[in-house]
């Protein structure tokens, strides 16, 4: 198992051999991350470290939950435009196989005041202990959740409401999850996926180089899975196979302006069109977010949904990018939030077209980087046009940014 800074650093390091780019020309590093360690809270200044770059490169951290990455790219693409840096790697990474499983508080008091209380002998010490740590059974240390502080409940939970509420069947949540697997294995198949993956060393002398989480979907399995977190008789139809599984990743972005671009020979067709981050109301629609935010980015950029030829939205849930469906085309969301007619209705042909988070994983952080990567590249691939990339997050946010392939002539940030 790899943590995140090793993550991390895998990606950058991945990046800089793919570009030969010369790390003294790196200004700053943005990096997202969501399971926080105590002790490195700033990844990407311990990814310049661990790598030996150059010192002078500064880097902070974004958290911004499941969008964390995307967050970092968005923030770039400001800090480009507007004359602060030509060159910055922007990414994110999350280990969740290295989260720090945190003492109680009471567990902790105590522990404290025995070294640091003042006390000479053991007695007194265990004493002081005793004073404030609590009763034994308050010692037990509780394991991380993915749930809201505000409401006590797990993603899944809301997610699994959400579903209710739109009328989101457990049927065709299974059917686009199956439809992601089968994505993902023609990805695969074609080498797409293997182009967008930095081998990592596990540190146990095996290498990693492909996506593990990747299969032959079976819909006959899926409908014999039990919901995972409300019961049928409570409305659950979230399961194991409809739901993303919580993985260890990392990903990076080079974005430079133009002028830094055509000096290195790169190619300056990629660039950042628009971009909106949005927020909602945790309780009851806790992913929804998204859906106030792409109507925005769409006015932003000028265009239409029509106008977008590929979509990477993250599958946090099937029923979350299916509740995002319902909501564009409702007249009631679209006119409680957004003051405006429905949007209209997205074309599932375009999305996820070479797998999402559903078959791919979601290492947190490292998502943002990864829907980018993916978009780009397809776009080239394509030699379309737009791309949307979306992004839920707890906390009832969202990130939403749209990506255009252009004649090498317009002076934006681009990325590589």
């Amino acid at each position: 198992m790899v943590d995140s800074i090793g993550l991390g650093s895998a990606a950058v390091s991945g990046l800089l051999k793919k570009t030969n780019l010369d790390p003294n020309e790196i200004e700053q590093i943005i990096w997202g991350n969501v399971v926080l360690s105590t002790a490195t809270p700033n990844i990407g200044r311990e990814i310049v470290i661990d790598l030996n770059l150059p010192r002078h490169i500064v880097a902070h951290l974004i958290s911004f939950a499941c969008a964390s990455s995307l967050k970092c790219v968005c923030d770039t693409d400001m800090i480009i435009k507007l004359g602060h840096a030509d060159c910055v790697i922007a990414g994110g990474s999350d280990s969740v196989s290295h989260a720090e499983v945190p003492l109680p508080r009471g567990l902790c008091r105590g522990l404290a005041m025995t070294v640091y209380g003042g006390a000479k002998d053991f007695q007194s010490k265990l004493q002081k202990f005793w004073d404030y740590s609590g009763p034994a059974g308050k010692w037990i240390p509780s394991f991380p959740a993915v749930a809201e502080k505000s409401t006590g409940k797990t993603m899944g939970y809301h997610c699994d409401m959400m579903a209710e509420f739109n009328g989101v069947t457990r049927e065709a949540q299974d059917q686009l999850a199956a439809r992601s697997h089968m994505n993902a294995i023609a990805a695969e198949k074609k080498g797409i996926l293997k182009e967008e993956v930095v081998p990592v060393d596990n540190r146990a002398g095996k290498i990693i180089s492909k996506d593990g989480f990747i299969q032959n979907p079976d819909l006959a399995k899926y409908a014999k899975l039990k919901p995972a977190f409300r019961k049928p008789e409570q409305g659950g139809t979230i399961t194991a196979a409809n739901a993303t599984g919580l993985t260890d990743g990392g990903s990076a972005v080079l974005m430079c302006s133009e002028e830094f671009a055509k000096k290195k020979g790169y190619p300056t067709d990629i660039q950042v069109k628009a971009w909106h981050n949005s927020a909602i109301d945790p309780f009851p629609q806790l992913l929804l977010a998204p859906a106030i935010a792409i109507p925005k980015v769409l006015e932003k950029a000028g265009l239409t949904l029509n106008d977008i030829d590929v979509f990477e939205i993250h599958e946090a849930f099937a029923a979350q990018v299916l509740s995002t469906f319902v909501a564009l085309e409702s007249e009631q969301f679209c006119k409680d939030y957004l003051n405006r007619p429905p949007l209209g209705k997205i074309d599932v042909t375009k999305l996820n077209i070479n797998g999402g988070s559903l078959a791919l994983g979601h290492p947190f952080a490292a998502t943002g980087g990864r829907v980018v990567a993916s978009a780009a590249n397809e776009l080239r691939r394509s030699k379309k046009r737009y791309a949307l990339l979306s992004v839920c997050a707890a906390g009832g946010l969202g990130s939403v940014a749209i990506i255009e392939r252009v004649d090498e002539l317009s002076a934006q940030p681009h990325m590589k």
